[in-house]
């Protein structure tokens, strides 16, 4: 365990700062191109300790996979979907992409395969993800009380099914996706409202036969998906601890080049104009298979506004940002239709909510809806814990620049999971008031 101690000052950001390479693309990226024939080759690839996992994983399987840490770089030799037999056990620890992304990949295998995790994701339930690929034709066994530990015997003869989505899930849908590529029927998704479409835009690009209207995704089986070459823009849940510091902060402007711009992950972008702020993008990318830009970010004064249930699924991993934004606003802010986020990551909305409470920030929260009163004051009351969630600590360590009083954050390692760097780079962009 390891603890920061932020500093006794306020701090606003100046200069330029490059953030990793997208956790969300890198995970999909190992997975199709492991599942894939041929060389994939990935640039900007972010060595958090989740993709370290995912890597580990498939190489189990047995694809080949080589790092070059120096140039962030990987190259894959993909299985084609021959997936090597193991007597051992698939560690995944805590990593709930990857348990998502797994329990597709392995629906087609008539292998079987145990898969272990940590304590999050043992006590995190997956019924509904499981309930969906046994009516594909997998088997599914828990050894326990818990999701995991847990067999999983997949079908060479999977069929396609119907889902209505009664949960607003990426990982849900993006699972789904993967089993549907090797069923011998389309398998067609029903949409409760759109969610991020990295899974949609991959497989295709990696030779899938994806159908995508704004109402349903349809898979249809029978692409052979074949290795390729993919530059990974900068991740934006990290780029938008930099957005919000530099919207928070008086005297801020600061630069991040080469930021992931998919419409399905900006959705802090989108609150923060709602909020009044005017956010400047340079230098779009052209034909790329996902897109980037520069974002440009200065200081200014923000406003509540209300966030709808439709906006939520495009939030996920920053509503502990946007909670912090909402705070130092003026007025009010509610963030409605939180009930899918709370299935998904009711730990990090209480976990949220009762560190920012350290902090002197208060907000309403229950089963569907968050309200935060806007003008308040930081005022530390205790040290902070991030319980082990990488979200929540770097959320803090942003609060921590606009108070002069300092604080500890326990369990900051946390941060290891997606942006190992964050401290010293966010260092090196700050500046003394």
């Amino acid at each position: 365990m390891f603890n920061y101690n932020t500093k006794a000052h306020k701090f606003k950001f100046q200069g330029e700062v490059t953030v990793p390479g997208d956790k969300s693309i890198a995970h999909l990226a190992i997975t199709l191109g492991s599942l894939a024939s041929g060389v994939t080759q990935i640039g900007n690839f972010n060595y958090a300790d989740d993709l370290a996992v995912t890597a580990r994983t498939f190489q189990q399987l047995g694809a080949k996979i080589h790092t070059e840490v120096n140039t962030k770089a990987m190259v894959i030799k993909g299985l084609d979907h021959q997936l090597k037999p193991l007597d051992e056990p698939l560690n995944i620890e805590n990593v709930g992409t990857l348990e998502s992304l797994l329990l597709g990949a392995l629906a087609s295998s008539p292998n079987q395969y145990e898969i272990v995790g940590g304590d999050y994701l043992s006590k995190r339930p997956n019924d509904r993800l499981v309930e969906l690929l046994q009516a594909m034709g997998a088997s599914y066994q828990p050894l326990g009380e818990n999701s995991l530990p847990a067999k999983i015997t997949g079908s060479e003869n999977l069929k396609g099914i119907v889902y209505h989505q009664d949960i607003s899930s990426a990982q849900i849908k993006s699972s789904l996706m993967l089993a549907g590529i090797y069923a011998k029927s389309d398998t067609t998704i029903i949409r409760k409202q759109a969610t991020r479409n990295h899974t949609e835009v991959l497989l295709n690009y990696f030779g899938g036969d994806v159908s995508v209207d704004p109402a349903t995704i349809v898979v249809h089986p029978g692409a052979h998906l074949k290795g390729q070459s993919i530059t990974i823009p900068g991740d934006f849940s990290s780029a938008a601890l930099y957005i919000a510091g530099a919207l928070l902060s008086k005297g801020s402007q600061i630069t991040l080049p080469r930021v992931s711009l998919n419409s399905t992950r900006i959705g802090l972008l989108n609150v923060a104009k709602q909020m009044g702020a005017h956010i400047y993008v340079d230098n779009r990318s052209i034909n790329s298979v996902e897109p980037y830009g520069d974002l440009i970010i200065k200081y200014q004064k923000l406003h509540g506004t209300t966030i709808t249930n439709k906006q939520v699924p495009f939030i996920i991993d920053e509503i502990p940002l946007i909670a912090l934004m909402a705070s130092q606003a003026s007025g009010q802010t509610v963030i409605e239709g939180i009930h899918d986020v709370h299935l998904q990551l009711g730990d990090r909305i209480r976990n949220m909510r009762v560190e920012l409470a350290k902090l002197g920030i208060v907000m309403q929260v229950n089963d569907d809806t968050i309200v935060i009163e806007g003008d308040q004051e930081i005022k530390v009351k205790d040290d902070v814990d991030s319980h082990n969630d990488h979200r929540i600590a770097m959320m803090l360590c942003i609060a921590s620049i606009l108070t002069d009083s300092p604080f500890q954050i326990k369990n900051i390692e946390s941060i290891d999971v997606s942006y190992p760097s964050f401290i010293a780079d966010m260092n090196k962009v700050l500046v003394n008031k």
